[in-house]
Order: C-alpha cells, then structure tokens, then sequence
C-alpha cells in the first residue's frame, strides 16, 4: 500500500476508473491512534482531473499573462500535451481562470457550443468551467453531465457544479445521490456536497458514520471536517443512535475533529448513558480534548468520584494531578504569541490560496488570536479539499491553533 501522492493532473483514464473504487482517498488503514497515518491505495477516485489540479496549487504561482487568449492557448496545449504537461502549465492556467472568472466563462461555453469536441478537450473545458466558478454555466454542465459516456467525464462535471456551488447545482447532486446505489460513489457525491456545506445532504450522511471507525475513519473526518458548524447539530443528535458505529464516528468527530465547544455537554450527558466501555473511553477522550479548563476540571472529579471503571478512574486522577504542570506549557505556548493582524492576513492568504500547502503555520499560530477562529475553520475546510491523506496532518495544525488560542491567558 502506498501513500497516495499528487497525481499529474489529465483527465482519469479508462483503466483507472474501477467499479469498487475506494472513494477520493482510497482504503485506509488506521493506526493505534485515531489520528494515526492513514495510508491509501493507490488506485483512486481522487485521482480525477480536479483534485489533481487543486493538490497541484502547492507548486507555486508561475508568471503568466492575463488575457483570454492566451488562457485559451493554454487550454488547447493541456489537450494535447495530456498526462505530460507540466505543473506548472496547470498552476498557471487554475490562477488566470480564478480572475478572469466570466470573462473565460462566456468563451468556455462558446466553444462547448461547438461540435466536434474529443474526451480530452470536454474534460479540459469542463475543469475550467469549474475554476471560473461562473454559476451561468452550470445549465451547460449538467447538460454534459447528462450526456456523458465515460465516468471520468461525468466525475469532472460533477466536481465542476460542487466548485460552483449553489441551489442548482446542489440540486443535480443530491438528485444524482438518489439515483446511486453504488457505495463509493454515493461517498463521491455526498462529499461533494459536503464540499458545497449542503445541509440538505446531512440524513444521507449516516451511511458514511456506519463505517467502521477503526477501518474507513477517514470518510466521516473528510465529509464532516468540510461540513464544519454546520454539521454539529446533526452529529449531536447522533450521539445516542442505536448503530455502535454511528455514535463512535459522531463522538470522535464532534471532540477530536471539529472540537466542537457547543457539543460537550452532550457528551458528558451521554458518557454517564453509554453502556459500551470503549465508546466511553472515546467520550473521555473527547471531553478533555475539547472542554474548557473548568469543564475540565469539573469533568475529571465527576469521573474520579462517580466512575466504576478503574481505568478510566486511574485516567482521570492522572489528568487531574498532571494538569498544572500542562498548564504551565500552554501558558509558555501562549506567551510566544504576537498577536499581529498583517502578518496572520498574509500567512492566512499564502495558505488559504495553497490549501494549506504553502506558508508558515508557526506564523499563523503566533500572529492569530482567539477573534480568528472562524477564517482558521474556514482554512481547515479548505485543506480538506486536497482530498488526499497528508491533507489531515495539515487539518490538525490549525485545530492545535483554534486550541491553544481558546486556552485562557
């Protein structure tokens, strides 16, 4: 098994696509600790034309012009060069399609219009109908969508109408979900629209928190750390299902991914409910990982003097006569701070643009204060978007971020 890598990104041949493929990220195998190296097969749905391109954005910016023309130009050697054009032919072309935006879109459409058009360049147009994020063509999209022969075409359009986003193209996907019995392409689409924040795809997420968390933890972490806030609520409500899977997948996201605050009193209220004693250990576990330091606190007595569990009981002493000297070192961590708007705005701009690939998170962290949580949520969705392992490395450096400047002065 091999760690997945940044495929060259051209449109998926034939051969890779497989009927049993194992979503975006592949199979993962997971590790003693639940957030533990997640290794991937290397035969992947990831590998489509658009995740491709977005992991390639850690490149670095090429110098390129900015008129439509030259765009255009480009385009037609991305169809001919296929799997050997260059990097940076690809960076290039994503950062001039970004500004352009309606502009390259009416040409795009322009040209779609016309006959005569091979695989290769629909699925080259399609992906830069998706990098201009002009909602006018998504009608044409799903169009194409409609009438596409191959997977690794309609694969492109539907990542394109996810990359647009709205009520229509939301629509098209939870529709085309609903017309899918297939598993790893209903987990393909639903994480699309997580991608596009969709609630309305939430009651069709239970089937990815059924997956066995010690096997496939990963595709509740990739649909439900894109989701974001917006998902919390419907975790919560989960903590008390009937499925053992559920209620573990909904206790590690809530605490150990999101570290969602609103949600720890619903946890503690279900650890003293919870029959099963790993799920309760994973309840611990989740608490003190998130709750503030009186909640902390508090917990930690109510375990010492109400649990019957020893180990859990010998865990919480543990935690109790450690914490002031843990306190010490996030107090240490927090006198390092420099809090400096400009320098956290030009950090935040290098990473967010990068997916998280490029910049300094040791910046990040120094120049943010607590006021910066919601970019730093939205910078954690949008690594997430690189759909790939190492993606989650980068996801908890911004959680340790959110973490340390809610711990108090």
């Amino acid at each position: 098994m091999k760690k997945p890598r940044p495929s060259n990104p051209q449109p998926l041949r034939a051969d890779d696509m497989q009927s049993s493929a194992s979503g975006v990220l592949g199979r993962m195998k997971l590790g003693t600790n639940p957030l533990a190296k997640a290794v991937a097969s290397n035969t992947m749905v990831g590998r489509i034309l658009w995740v491709a391109v977005l992991a390639l954005l850690t490149a670095g910016a090429a110098s390129c012009g900015t008129q439509t023309d030259d765009i255009f130009s480009d385009l037609e050697r991305l169809c001919v060069l296929g799997e050997k054009a260059p990097n940076s032919l690809i960076v290039s072309l994503f950062e001039r399609l970004e500004r352009q935006g309606t502009n390259a879109s009416a040409v795009l459409l322009k040209k779609l219009g016309e006959q005569g058009h091979n695989e290769q360049q629909l699925t080259v147009y399609v992906w830069a109908l998706g990098g201009c994020k002009d909602p006018e063509a998504i009608p044409v999209i799903i169009k194409l969508a409609n009438q596409a022969k191959t997977d690794k075409l309609k694969m492109n359009c539907l990542k394109a109408l996810a990359e647009i986003g709205g009520d229509k193209a939301a629509q098209y996907l939870l529709a085309a979900l609903d017309k899918t019995t297939e598993k790893e392409k209903r987990f393909n689409l639903i994480n699309l629209l997580a991608q596009m924040q969709c609630e309305a795809v939430l009651p069709k997420t239970i089937e990815v928190l059924e997956c066995d968390p010690k096997a496939e933890y990963w595709r509740p972490k990739l649909v439900f750390g894109k989701m974001g806030d917006k998902g919390v609520h419907f975790l919560v409500d989960q903590l008390n299902h009937t499925n053992r899977n559920v209620r573990a997948n909904a206790i590690g996201i809530l605490g150990q991914w999101l570290i969602a605050p609103e949600a720890i009193e619903h946890l503690r209220n279900q650890f003293w409910k919870e029959e099963d004693t790993e799920i309760r250990g994973l309840i611990y576990c989740s608490i003190i990982g998130t709750s503030s330091e009186k909640a902390f606190k508090e917990f930690l007595t109510d375990v010492v003097a109400k649990e019957k569990d020893s180990k859990l009981v010998e865990a919480a002493k543990a935690a109790l006569e450690s914490f002031p000297g843990q306190k010490e070192k996030f107090v240490a961590l927090k006198k390092k701070k420099r809090p400096a708007p400009k320098n956290f705005q030009r950090e935040y701009a290098i990473l967010f643009k990068s997916f998280g690939k490029e910049g300094d998170y040791e910046i990040l962290s120094k120049s943010s204060t607590a006021a910066d949580e919601p970019l730093l949520k939205k910078l954690r969705e949008r690594i997430l978007q690189r759909d790939s392992d190492e993606a989650f490395y980068d996801y908890e450096k911004v959680n340790a971020i959110i973490w340390l400047n809610r711990f108090p002065n």
